[in-house]
Order: structure tokens, then sequence, then C-alpha cells
């Protein structure tokens, strides 16, 4: 008997064992912080999600009436930050999504960033009438911009938090209009 006691607490030693390791392992590493509330949720939409988010350089852009802006003018509202062209089949794909997206968040701290990249004026203001686009978009003529936020190809798009923060990103088309992007958009956006 003595001898199947000493058997049945040395496994219960080997279980507790394995059970302490499982549940340190199961921990956060020491000095990390664990992923944001909205990780998941853009993860299963697609995205990729930035751990931790970061500040990105600041940069300015020509608007199709001339002026200009800059993207930290957008601080204070969640952003989506759209790198894209008129002869690019992937980027005219998703401009309805956008669009729609840009209906659906009217009265939300959001904004949709859209920056044609590499093309004039006048290609970009003919396309923009072409598809009937309502969301602002932006000019880098001479495609400054491409080798650090869209090296990847286009189009690129960045979801940007009310800090200037790039939280999330993904390279080709999507489906902005989706049902859960928007409520998750519309979440951030009160927060």
């Amino acid at each position: 008997m003595q001898k199947r006691t000493g058997i049945t607490i040395r496994l219960l030693a080997v279980f507790l064992t394995f059970a302490a390791l499982a549940a340190i392992a199961a921990l956060p590493a020491f000095g990390a912080s664990p992923k944001p509330w909205y990780a998941a949720k853009l993860e299963a939409l697609g995205f990729y999600v930035f751990d931790p988010p970061f500040i990105y350089q600041d940069f300015k852009v020509t608007t199709l009436d001339g002026g200009s802006k800059t993207r930290t003018s957008t601080k204070g509202k969640i952003v989506l930050l759209n790198f894209w062209a008129t002869w690019c089949p992937p980027c005219r794909q998703e401009i309805p999504s956008i669009e729609n997206l840009g209906a659906a968040m009217k009265g939300h701290d959001f904004e949709i960033f859209a920056v044609s990249v590499g093309e004039d004026l006048a290609t970009v203001k003919s396309f923009v009438a072409e598809m009937k686009m309502t969301f602002p978009v932006y000019l880098d003529p001479k495609n400054t911009l491409t080798r650090t936020y869209a090296s990847q190809g286009i189009p690129t798009t960045y979801i940007l938090d009310k800090t200037g923060k790039f939280i999330a990103g993904m390279v080709g088309a999507h489906d902005y209009s989706s049902p859960e992007l928007i409520a998750l958009l519309k979440e951030l956006a009160q927060k």
C-alpha cells in the first residue's frame, strides 16, 4: 500500500508540475501587454494588426482643388488610409465599398484618406467624376509615398486610431462595407 501511495504522490507531483507550466505559458510574457480589444476582430476581417501600434512620419498631399492636407490633421478621428491608383483593377474593385463605408460612417469620428499615387490631377479628377466618388481623394503625383506606405503593392490600406497610431493594415482589395467592419469602426470611433 505504501508503494502505491508513493507512485500516486509522484504522479500527482508530475501532473501539478505540468499544470503549473501550462498556466505560466498561458500568461503574457513578462513586460508584454495583452493584445488590444480590437485585434482579434480586425484579424478575423483579414487585417494585419500591428503589435504595438505605431506612429509614423507625417506627410503632405495635394487636394483635388489644389490645396494640401497632412496625415496628422486627422487626429481625433479613426482613419481609413488608402493608397491606390486609377489604373489598378483591385483598387477600382474596392472603391464602391469604400464609398459605402463613408456613407455608413457619416456622423462618426471617422475619415477616409484616399491617396492616388503617381498620377496627375486631370487623370484622377476624371476618374473621380466617372466613378462618382464622394469621399476625399488626395494626390501624390511624384509617387513619393509608395516606398514607405505601399511597398508591397496597391491598394494598401491602414487603419489609424484617434491618436494617429497605425493599428492595422492590409494589402490588396477588400470589402470595406461589411457590417462587421462598419460596426467595429463605429466602436473604435466612440472610444
